[in-house]
């Protein structure tokens, strides 16, 4: 446990990539433990609200990656991401999605979403039970069915891991994920 205390004040750097998806490139900001990803927790996924990036999550990711890669996707026709024409629908995000983590050969991760995004962990997690380990809402988005997996539960607010300060919050994630 204490080496995990010590692992989790040191934050991890931030990167951007961009990953081939169905509707073009995705672009995502990535966070990894400083020690080169030896030894990590489980991956994290973390997708915005609506109108958001992948970026608004940048002091979570730094937090949350001193331990663990982070990866936040501009959801498709979001931020730097390309996108289908017209509007997304949640299943089609949640198929992009799917296709960010074949790219990442990532067996099994924690998602977290807020607002609309929760709405994509919730039909990912319903898509790929064996690979979604944990959920972490922020926002009053419940699932259309119970997922199998864990959930956390941050509150109504999507915004609450975007603002400051975030440290309450990561703590909280941390318990639940690590638990």
């Amino acid at each position: 446990m204490a080496a995990k205390i010590r692992k989790a004040a040191t934050a991890a750097i931030l990167r951007r990539m961009y990953v081939d998806c169905r509707y073009g490139q995705m672009h995502l900001t990535t966070a990894f433990p400083p020690s080169g990803g030896f030894d990590e927790c489980t991956a994290l996924l973390v997708l915005h609200d609506e109108g958001g990036s992948g970026g608004e999550f940048n002091a979570c990711a730094a937090l949350l990656g001193s331990d663990r890669s982070v990866y936040a996707p501009d959801l498709p026709g979001s931020g730097a991401s390309d996108g289908p024409p017209g509007r997304p629908t949640i299943a089609n995000l949640a198929a992009a999605i799917s296709d960010l983590l074949d790219q990442l050969r990532l067996r099994a991760v924690d998602a977290i979403g807020c607002g609309r995004g929760a709405r994509v962990a919730f039909e990912l997690a319903g898509q790929r039970p064996r690979q979604i380990r944990r959920l972490v809402i922020a926002g009053g988005q419940q699932p259309s069915a119970a997922p199998a997996q864990p959930i956390l539960q941050l509150g109504d607010d999507p915004a609450a891991l975007t603002r400051e300060p975030v440290a309450p919050q990561i703590a909280r994630i941390r318990e639940f994920l690590d638990g």
